[in-house]
């Protein structure tokens, strides 16, 4: 491999790690980290989403997504919004945002 390469490959991992600790994801593990990013994505491409949301886009079984949320709700990095229109929908928003 190029030097160059290794150079770029290891300053992106180095941003990586950065913004993990930026948003205090270093303690997580990476399917918990997908989670939020897929939030963190959907909601900054349609402005919302929810639990179905997720679950469709990371792959990630059901249980998964919601033992990650749970997770992220009870450390304060994630709210739960019950919908207006249907009271069984509920909306996730960044805690920082």
């Amino acid at each position: 491999m190029p030097k160059n390469y290794l150079k770029q490959l290891a300053s992106i991992l180095e941003m990586l790690h950065n913004l993990d600790r930026d948003l205090n994801l270093v303690s997580y593990n990476e399917t918990e980290k997908k989670i939020y990013y897929t939030i963190a994505s959907r909601i900054h491409s349609t402005g919302k989403c929810n639990i179905t949301d997720v679950i469709e886009t990371s792959g990630f079984s059901r249980s998964t997504v919601y033992k990650a949320i749970k997770n992220f709700e009870d450390n304060n990095m994630v709210k739960l919004i019950q919908s207006n229109a249907d009271r069984r929908e509920v909306y996730l928003k960044l805690a920082l945002a």
